[in-house]
């Protein structure tokens, strides 16, 4: 795959989840999944805290999912949160 190709697609995928940030801006996330030093974390909103994975964000096969975690990815359920984590972790 080209450097550009790569580049529109990571372009497209930022887009995405900044039209999903934008339609979930109405709600107050409950969870926050990101990237935090290299590693699949998530910050609960509810008291503050982060809690690492131990699981490496380049370990995600797509680049997409690699974006999305930079960005960050709002949650509002332990729902989401544990489907999310199965997703992203295993």
């Amino acid at each position: 795959v080209s450097v550009m190709k790569k580049l529109l697609r990571a372009a497209a995928c930022l887009a995405a989840a900044a039209a999903l940030h934008t339609i979930a801006a109405a709600q107050t996330p409950a969870f926050i999944l990101r990237e935090e030093n290299g590693l699949i974390a998530y910050y609960d909103c509810a008291d503050g805290t982060w809690t690492q994975t131990g699981w490496p964000a380049a370990a995600l096969p797509n680049g997409c999912d690699r974006a999305a975690l930079r960005c960050g990815l709002p949650l509002y359920s332990r729902e989401a949160l544990t489907r999310a984590l199965e997703d992203h972790c295993s």
